[in-house]
């Protein structure tokens, strides 16, 4: 678990780096950084601006056709990556994270 303060419900966990694609324009693609059920931040030089709506969509397993539908919550230092808030916990990120359980 990543240290320091945190305001968020639920921990966020570091993971190995997977590569997904946003909507709107798929053309956008980012790193996955870190999970928590709740969210996730992503990696990439020119985020979508804070409050806009965006679906990932995951091409690599395990997460193969897997889709998350989220809010832009924040931009990282220097713009370097941004927060997606869901609007509920998604348990199952965790699980296919960390048990390559894709069920």
């Amino acid at each position: 678990m990543l240290q320091g303060i945190e305001k968020r419900g639920f921990p966020r966990y570091r993971c190995e780096p997977l590569l997904c694609r946003m909507r709107p324009g798929l053309q956008r693609t980012s790193v996955l950084r870190d999970v928590s059920m709740s969210g996730v931040y992503l990696l990439n030089r020119e985020p979508p601006p804070v409050g806009a709506a965006v679906e990932l969509q995951f091409d690599e397993a395990p997460f193969d056709g897997y889709r998350l539908r989220g809010r832009v919550v924040r931009h990282g230092a220097q713009h370097v990556g941004f927060g997606v808030a869901f609007a509920e916990p998604h348990p199952r990120l965790l699980r296919v994270v960390y048990c390559h359980d894709p069920d």
